[in-house]
């Protein structure tokens, strides 16, 4: 095996040993949800066509809701799109004394490409932005080489960059973002890195107050990015990207349960406020190339006291189509709810998995059979149909092979036996929330 696939299978096996979802390598584990990636594909498409998405993925402590966030990232940044993600914390929510912002801060530190597939694209975005204006103003001379920095050249660029945030200036906040961007551009093209920088700190929502804003970018009347404006500039940012040459924004939302835990209902409801415009403008097109998902348990939206179900105006556009029953799914819905892996889709995880973990550390010598007993134990247990996690099960049936690989005098029976009573212990306990 190459080494640079050898590295992607032991962090693969390093995050499920961590109970953590892989961020690369994610085709090697994909089983099952077949439908609802090919939803979620054809939601890129939207994005891609200039339409915005909303999305609500529901499912229970460690059912596969980040593996799947995860999944739809590599996916949409093979076909051409940016993406970024946070998970939420009680620092990191939609709004209130500088939360919305902080969020936002990491939403565009983690931005992704698939040059920069973990973080740190917006120089890259910002790059390729300025590229095509030097395009841009190079077609309008035909030759730029032979003109140099002449005036004619000057003027190119002018019209370029006009045309190029004529649809920027045009949206709230657009008008000190285009200031911004052209900034940037003139600095770029002059060698200027501090002016660069300070322009890359605007977009990233750097500066807390109007005076180090100005000062750094020597622009009157502009104010830093706030709690109350960092989704209007999430949506410039959508922009910019695809006038960079990418197909859209993608925004990965997880850990949405600590927006139920906001103590506060004022609080609470301020952050509802904030999900209900996201959700209006990806349904009426206002936020177009843009792309949101939140992911959560489904107390997040069900709870009809803290959840997204106790805001009105979310219950009514969130509720489940009234036609759909336990034998039948809408996919298209603003709420995807992750069923449970049937028992072929878990058997097939965990070979890949065993399979995985023979070609990093050797032979293995659990057969499919002794696989499939493991699980079907498991299964039997009473409550697994309702608490069985496949996080758990995972990082357990890692460990147990871990030791028979280096122990290989040991019973792999019995070892399976003590993973699954360990699993059994640790993971058989209702979550509830608080």
């Amino acid at each position: 095996m190459p080494e640079t696939a050898l590295r992607e299978v032991q962090a693969i096996l390093q995050s499920l040993q961590a109970g953590v979802a892989p961020r690369t390598g994610l085709q090697h584990l994909a089983v099952g949800r077949v439908a609802e990636l090919r939803q979620a594909l054809s939601e890129l498409e939207v994005l891609g066509s200039g339409g915005g998405v909303f999305k609500v993925i529901a499912g229970d402590y460690g059912a596969g809701k980040t593996f799947f966030l995860s999944l739809l990232r590599q996916v949409a940044l093979a076909r051409g799109y940016v993406v970024a993600d946070a998970d939420l914390s009680p620092d990191l929510r939609l709004h209130g004394e500088g939360h919305g912002l902080a969020t936002y801060a990491q939403l565009t530190a983690r931005l992704s490409s698939e040059s920069r597939a973990d973080g740190g694209a917006l120089a890259v975005v910002l790059d390729r932005w300025s590229d095509q204006i030097r395009r841009d103003a190079s077609q309008r001379l035909g030759d730029a080489e032979a003109v140099g920095r002449s005036p004619a050249l000057a003027t190119a660029v002018d019209r370029a960059l006009r045309a190029r945030l004529r649809l920027i200036m045009e949206q709230p906040s657009g008008f000190a973002f285009a200031a911004v961007l052209r900034r940037y551009y003139e600095a770029a093209l002059a060698g200027d890195e501090e002016m660069a920088a300070a322009a890359m700190r605007f977009v990233r929502g750097d500066f807390r107050t109007a005076g180090a804003c100005r000062a750094a970018l020597r622009l009157s009347g502009i104010t830093p990015i706030t709690d109350a404006s960092w989704y209007e500039h999430l949506r410039l940012l959508a922009l910019l990207a695809v006038d960079a040459g990418y197909k859209g924004l993608l925004v990965m939302l997880d850990e949405g349960v600590h927006l139920v835990r906001i103590a506060q209902p004022t609080a609470r409801a301020s952050n509802y406020d904030v999900l209900l415009r996201l959700l209006n403008d990806a349904l009426q097109g206002r936020s177009p190339h843009l792309g949101f998902y939140l992911a959560g348990p489904p107390e997040m939206v069900h709870d009809p006291h803290r959840g997204l179900y106790s805001y009105p105006a979310l219950r009514s556009r969130l509720q489940t189509n009234p036609f759909v029953d336990g034998s039948h799914r809408d996919l298209t819905q603003p709420v995807l709810v992750l069923q449970p892996l049937s028992a072929a889709e878990f058997l097939a995880l965990l070979l890949k998995v065993r399979d995985l973990h023979a070609h990093f550390y050797g032979p293995c010598r659990i057969s499919e059979q002794d696989v499939q007993t493991f699980l079907e134990r498991l299964l039997a247990r009473p409550g697994a149909e309702r608490f069985l996690t496949v996080r758990e099960t995972l990082r357990l049936f890692l460990q147990a092979l871990n030791v028979l690989q280096q122990n290989p005098d040991l019973d792999r029976a019995a070892v399976l036996h003590d993973a699954e009573e360990e699993i059994t212990q640790s993971d058989f306990v209702e979550v509830e929330m608080p």
